[in-house]
């Protein structure tokens, strides 16, 4: 059976006309007033990000230069104690530093994110486009900060620590030997083999960039004291052969540690060139493009 469709009433047409407009409105507001508005929020919060990264870079390019002057004059296992302590601080702020800045960078880079994906946008807001190569550069810079002040401080750590086995071999274990207190000389004589061989490792750490000339002078200690350990141990037992066998072995060892340790020395500026100036350069290139 043919039924005629219901007229639609007036009521309704103007409800529909009304809701219609209001979605308008809407849609109109939000790109006229508020989408504007979190698009320069977000602009303002990148741009105070961007610009605690730049001064954050400019410190670091500058503390970790004067950092790597220091450690690199004569090697970082030439420094003297005092030394040693304030370079490991200057090191330790400075990576502390460097992350820091870095976490503004990362900021910046959230926040441009953030920017990039309002929706209705025709385009990207402008300050992405003039930003985003910056923040490049910026976090670049900062990545290799972190890399140099990490390096120069596994580097001064061990320093410090194979300074402290050398002031033994010179301050105990020699006097030892020269007393001929055998007992005392072979107990710190086994202790720093201990010490000396759980170095090496570290010392062959790329991250440390330490010169493998070192671990040489390293191997040349680990040398006197497993002699003068053997010299102890067979004159404490009266072997007079191997007594002698080792104490001409100790003479050859102490000779070759101070010619290891004079070789490392002198060859700290060429290393420096080859391994540690190319980051520095590096560094520098990355925080000049950023603006810093």
């Amino acid at each position: 059976m043919f039924r005629p469709a219901r007229r639609v009433s007036w009521g309704t047409r103007i409800f529909a006309v009304l809701v219609l407009v209001l979605a308008v409105g809407a849609v109109g507001a939000f790109l006229e007033v508020v989408l504007p508005q979190r698009v320069a929020s977000l602009g303002q919060s990148e741009a105070s990000e961007l610009a605690l990264a730049r001064k954050g870079a400019t410190d670091a390019n500058a503390a970790v230069t004067a950092l790597w002057a220091d450690v690199s004059a004569k090697g970082g296992i030439s420094l003297s104690d005092s030394q040693l302590a304030q370079a490991l601080d200057l090191a330790k702020r400075t990576e502390k530093a460097a992350d820091d800045a870095l976490g503004h960078v990362q900021a910046a880079q959230s926040y441009m994110t953030q920017a990039d994906s309002l929706p209705f946008q025709l385009h990207s807001p402008a300050f992405i486009a003039t930003d985003r190569p910056t923040v490049q550069h910026l976090d670049k810079a900062l990545q290799t900060a972190i890399r140099l002040t990490h390096a120069a401080t596994l580097q001064l750590n061990l320093a410090k620590h194979l300074s402290q086995d050398a002031l033994q071999i010179s301050g105990s274990l020699d006097p030892s030997l020269n007393a001929r207190a055998w007992t005392d000389a072979a107990r710190t004589a086994s202790a720093l083999t201990t010490d000396l061989r759980a170095q090496q490792a570290p010392l062959a750490d790329p991250e440390a960039l330490v010169d493998p000339l070192w671990g040489k002078w390293v191997d040349a200690m680990l040398a006197v004291v497993t002699n003068a350990q053997q010299l102890s141990l067979a004159s404490a037992a009266k072997q007079t052969q191997l007594a002698q066998q080792a104490s001409r072995n100790l003479a050859t060892a102490r000779a070759q540690q101070a010619a290891t340790f004079a070789a490392a020395q002198n060859a700290s500026t060429a290393w420096q060139a080859k391994a540690v100036q190319p980051l520095l350069d590096l560094l520098a290139r990355e925080v000049a493009a950023g603006g810093a």
